[in-house]
């Protein structure tokens, strides 16, 4: 019991304070810091965007998601509750391996349903590639996907939304394919 008795002589609140009040700042600190960070960046009309080697134009009201892009690998575009979202990714396989990737990934990994048979695009500087539509329950969207074998390369495009406003999601989609259309590969 001696123990017991040295304690009652060094009273414990004002650590046990400290450290709470240690605790609520850091917290309300990285609230603060959350919100004042903004997690969309306006970006400048008419300016490329890059993302490794592909390069493409933005359409007017869309801004970065700088919390899901990743220099050199990845970039999402936000705008009204729909994404648009480049990813590249080196790619040493055949042509069809990444499309047959993305549909395994959102038919299994997602539950979301792929529709109709997939169909070739071309853009506007002559890059070729594959595109479905796809949707599920709460969530539709359309993916592009890009494979540059001289570049070892692969880039998807998705550009996704929720089903409630058909308008606006024809909006996003039509967009989308015009960010598309201005995409090439010759970004350094």
């Amino acid at each position: 019991m001696p123990a017991a008795a040295a304690r009652h002589g060094h009273p414990t609140w004002p650590a046990t304070l400290a450290l709470a009040a240690a605790m609520a700042l850091y917290v309300g600190g990285l609230q603060w810091w959350d919100q004042a960070t903004p997690g969309a960046r306006a970006l400048a009309e008419g300016e490329p965007l890059r993302v490794g080697p592909a390069r493409f134009v933005p359409a007017p009201g869309w801004q970065m998601d700088v919390a899901r892009s990743r220099p050199g690998q990845s970039l999402v575009l936000v705008k009204g509750g729909h994404s648009f979202a480049v990813q590249v990714a080196p790619w040493h396989g055949d042509a069809d391996g990444p499309l047959r990737r993305e549909q395994r990934l959102l038919e299994r990994g997602y539950r979301l349903r792929v529709a109709g048979e997939p169909s070739g695009f071309f853009t506007d500087w002559g890059l070729q590639g594959t595109t479905f539509a796809y949707y599920g329950a709460r969530l539709s969207g359309r993916m592009w996907v890009l494979v540059e074998p001289s570049r070892a390369v692969a880039v998807t495009v998705d550009v996704s939304g929720p089903n409630q406003d058909a308008d606006t999601a024809a909006q996003a989609l039509t967009e989308a394919q015009d960010m598309l259309a201005t995409m090439d590969l010759g970004a350094t």
